[in-house]
């Protein structure tokens, strides 16, 4: 396999399969939690209202850390993203939350996995330009 396409060419800040993956996390997660606030659910309360809030500061973030060509910053913001998605997605089973059971397996294939694949390639990045660096 010719690994040399899946890894960001020079002077590209990232390879542009990356992009999809910024681009489910900004559009998903700004689409739900915007749609939450625009059509609150009845019981709108502080919750309803941490989780729009955290939503769009992860999406701000995200939106930050490439606009600073940051990988550093990119990777904290995707395992915080990613962090927050695997915790919500167990806090619907362990809350009984059922009307939210539909929601756990596009959270799941649209955004943990990616952002686990996204993780990793960042993480793989530093570690060769520490490695390049050493050299």
């Amino acid at each position: 396999m010719n690994t040399d396409s899946i890894f960001t060419p020079p002077g590209q800040f990232l390879p542009k399969w990356f992009w999809i993956i910024i681009g489910l996390q900004v559009v998903i997660v700004s689409f739900f939690a915007l749609s939450t606030l625009f059509n609150p659910p009845p019981d709108f309360n502080y919750t309803t209202m941490a989780y729009i809030t955290r939503n769009l500061t992860a999406v701000l973030a995200i939106i930050l850390a490439v606009w600073l060509r940051s990988r550093t910053a990119l990777l904290v913001a995707l395992v915080a993203r990613c962090v927050t998605d695997i915790v919500d997605a167990t806090t619907v089973f362990t809350m009984n939350a059922t009307y939210l059971n539909s929601v756990v397996p596009m959270v799941i294939a649209l955004l943990i996995i990616p952002a686990i694949i996204g993780i990793v390639y960042l993480l793989k990045q530093m570690q060769d330009s520490r490695t390049h660096k050493h050299i």
